[in-house]
């Protein structure tokens, strides 16, 4: 089988043996030269769509709620957001199957100005995401040759929003993956190495033979102590990276 390079972005999991059990130790190589991997795992937010927190943010605070302008500045990944701030906490809780979006709803249309429609809220809240249609179009072309599969963090209401917007521009998500891992949906989120585990069991992939594309730290290193072929990119910069990866995509 054809091998191939792999530069430095590429965190490779060196496997050893513990106890007559095989594991991860987590190394990141300069260069590595691996077989060629045989499915992948993508995440959505900051990957495969475009994500912006900003965006987000700046309208719920015209809506009247109260979020401090140095959260509005970072426009990190959620992920990395201080749980103190009651948007961040009630988004979380959603990706995690704890509230739902009616629940969601219901509380934020507290916390805005008086008069503030609930469609107002989904504009504001879904206006964090955007579908570049190349690479819903990378992804169907991804299935001729792997197994491709979503591993996300996301609550019920993003979901349908995501589903809506790729259905829109021709992709159904059915079409583009193998199957959906969705956080809500499993009641456990990354970097808990639980939803990694089910992840691969339920998808019957071999590890060391599963590439695993995320953009925040704690995802990758917990993707990399699952066995995965972990790579990280900047958030909202996958094309960059297609010619490493896959480059008879090109």
């Amino acid at each position: 089988m054809p091998k191939r390079k792999v530069d430095s972005l590429f965190a490779f999991p060196d496997f050893g043996t513990t106890n007559g059990r095989r594991h991860a130790t987590l190394q990141t190589i300069s260069t590595h030269t691996m077989k060629d991997f045989k499915n992948i795992f993508f995440d959505l937010g900051g990957v495969l769509f475009n994500l912006n927190t900003r965006a987000a943010f700046r309208a719920f605070k015209a809506l009247g709620m109260g979020i401090p302008d140095e959260i509005i500045a970072d426009n990190q990944p959620l992920n990395g957001m201080p749980e103190g701030q009651e948007i961040v906490r009630l988004i979380h809780s959603m990706d995690l199957g704890k509230i739902r979006g009616a629940q969601f709803m219901e509380i934020v249309k507290k916390e805005c100005r008086p008069g503030t429609t609930e469609a107002e809220i989904l504009h504001a809240y879904n206006g964090m995401i955007e579908v570049p249609v190349t690479r819903l179009e990378l992804l169907k072309r991804l299935r001729s040759k792997y197994k491709v599969y979503l591993l996300s963090n996301i609550g019920d209401l993003h979901w349908e929003a995501a589903r809506n917007m790729a259905a829109a521009v021709g992709y159904p998500m059915e079409e583009c993956f193998d199957h959906c891992f969705c956080s809500f949906e499993m009641g456990v989120a990354k970097p808990d190495p639980v939803i990694f585990e089910r992840a691969i069991a339920e998808s019957g992939v071999v590890p060391e033979e599963t590439l695993y594309i995320d953009d925040f730290d704690a995802n990758i290193e917990a993707g990399r102590r699952a066995g995965l072929l972990a790579y990280k990119i900047v958030g909202n910069t996958l094309e960059q990276h297609v010619p490493i990866l896959f480059p008879e995509f090109c």
